[in-house]
């Protein structure tokens, strides 16, 4: 019956079934019935496949009645999953404005492995290294990203590390994990039927969970309410979990994190939402999705204690940076440690990870230039040996900086072993160019003739403190004022009155 429904489906699909059987799209985007794109290889292509409007409304629902689930006008939305797990999404007219829009996010049989990830380029062999550890250590983690930035790829790949006499239990929307470990126990929700009942949601399959002995707790995306009783196993004794969540950095993911909590049927305050996910989460790995269509790790960052304001801190152990743009568009960078310590460095060892000590977060050890340093607030930042001094607030030494290694940009305007900038501190800025200085005024101004009061002196743009640019066109503003010739003896005294005004209000602003 499966490869019945299989079959028919196929036959709907007709118009794109070339991208579907093509292992280089990625994504199938249809837009209406005659707007059909494809992702290949990260890019967007525009196809010259079409359907009918009756065509493509035939082929979203008998999508919906593959999985069994409804779409109608008064349920106009699905997200489901094809016979070889491909997720797709539809949104019926007249809400979709253009027509029926489906997006067909291809499954690929050949799983991705961290080998791969590293021979793309997404992550360093030490990034992967170290966050295997994390995991091995029962770190809860958290991947964020934003949308097609390969969050569920790259949470696949963390699940990987995970020893495989452990009992893990994942829970998804629609399945997407690829998980091989002997004993997996995978829930996918269930929306309600067209009558309202029988749906069983993110919330209940976690309170299933944590009632089944998990070892480790997988979640596809956390998106809801459901996010507060995540918080709370990871809280309570059920360490290494994993999720996925969207968000662009490590801090962003903490209050993503934190809004998705308040939206549970809890009353806490915010304080204590906050005091949850701190301690909750222990590591942030973000995604990001490049101009050239590449996707990379950009942040390994630990999540740090609450200041004393309440707010979130994290520091950056690993990041990627960009360095240049090459001749065929692709952006180059490199991926780093950029000197700072985790504070569970300690706990590696006794794993079975001696080899990650001091000298393994740093850069220059590596042939590498420091990456750009960002402020973990008042928490005492530990660093290697070689940036030791940045510990009491020092500047890095010109002998320090002469020795940081070259990377070849294929720009010569462009430097990325620029001097870091001590921690707390603002990097030097050049001295603005003075303004020149105001026009002295005429007197024999149409001011002077008229009688009338000549403005307040100019003194607005040239206060200590006011931005250079404004200090410049304010100056070149008022100097072209005063180049202009004054109303006539016999102006309507309404010209007169405008050109004081004007004048007036140069020399104000």
């Amino acid at each position: 019956m499966a490869d019945l429904f299989a079959e028919s489906l196929r036959s709907f699909l007709k118009p794109v079934i070339p991208f579907l059987d093509d292992p280089d799209v990625s994504e199938i985007m249809v837009n209406g019935p005659e707007d059909i794109w494809v992702e290949k290889k990260g890019k967007l292509i525009k196809t010259q496949a079409r359907f009918t409007v009756e065509g493509v409304n035939a082929a979203a629902r008998n999508m919906a009645q593959f999985v069994g689930r409804p779409l109608t006008d008064e349920r106009p939305r699905l997200d489901a999953r094809l016979p070889d797990g491909s997720r797709i999404h539809v949104v019926l007219a007249p809400i979709a404005r253009k027509g029926t829009t489906i997006s067909i996010r291809k499954f690929f049989k050949d799983k991705l492995t961290v080998e791969r990830l590293i021979e793309f380029g997404s992550m360093s062999p030490e990034m992967a290294h170290f966050i295997e550890a994390c995991v091995i250590l029962k770190e809860n983690i958290i991947v964020s990203g934003g949308t097609g930035s390969g969050k569920t790829t790259l949470l696949n790949v963390l699940a990987q590390f995970i020893p495989n006499d452990e009992r893990v239990l994942t829970i998804e929307d629609s399945a997407e994990l690829q998980l091989n470990q002997e004993h997996l126990v995978p829930f996918e929700s269930r929306p309600p039927d067209k009558l309202g009942k029988g749906g069983v949601d993110m919330g209940d399959l976690l309170h299933s969970a944590l009632r089944l002995r998990p070892d480790r707790i997988v979640v596809g995306e956390v998106r809801g309410g459901e996010c507060f009783h995540l918080l709370q196993a990871m809280n309570t004794g059920h360490g290494g979990s994993l999720a996925t969540t969207h968000a662009n950095t490590p801090v962003d993911t903490l209050r993503r994190l934190e809004s998705l909590a308040l939206m549970s049927a809890v009353d806490l305050p915010m304080i204590a939402v906050r005091a949850q996910v701190a301690s909750a989460i222990h590591l942030v790995v973000c995604c990001a999705r490049f101009m050239d269509g590449s996707r990379r790790t950009t942040h390994v960052s630990e999540v740090l204690p609450l200041d004393d304001r309440g707010e979130y801190r994290t520091q950056d152990i690993f990041v990627f940076t960009p360095t240049h743009k090459d001749e065929e568009g692709r952006i180059q960078g490199y991926h780093a440690p950029t000197g700072a310590l985790p504070s569970f460095l300690d706990r590696l060892a006794p794993y079975g990870f001696a080899d990650i000590d001091e000298a393994f977060f740093d850069p220059i050890a590596r042939g590498l230039p420091p990456p750009a340093i960002h402020s973990a607030g008042t928490f005492r930042v530990r660093w290697v040996p070689r940036f030791r001094h940045r510990e009491r607030g020092e500047p890095d030494s010109p002998e320090l900086i002469a020795s940081f290694p070259k990377i070849s940009t294929g720009n010569r305007h462009a430097n990325v072993s620029r001097p870091a900038a001590a921690p707390g501190r603002e990097a030097p800025r050049s001295a603005p160019a003075a303004a020149p200085p105001a026009r002295p005024r005429d007197a024999t101004s149409a001011d002077a003739r008229s009688g009338r009061p000549a403005p307040r002196p100019v003194q607005g743009p040239h206060v200590a403190g006011a931005r250079p640019e404004a200090r410049t066109a304010a100056a070149d503003l008022l100097e072209s004022l005063e180049q202009l010739p004054g109303p006539a003896e016999d102006a309507d005294p309404v010209e007169r009155t405008a050109v004081h005004d004007l004048r007036g209000d140069a020399a104000e602003d």
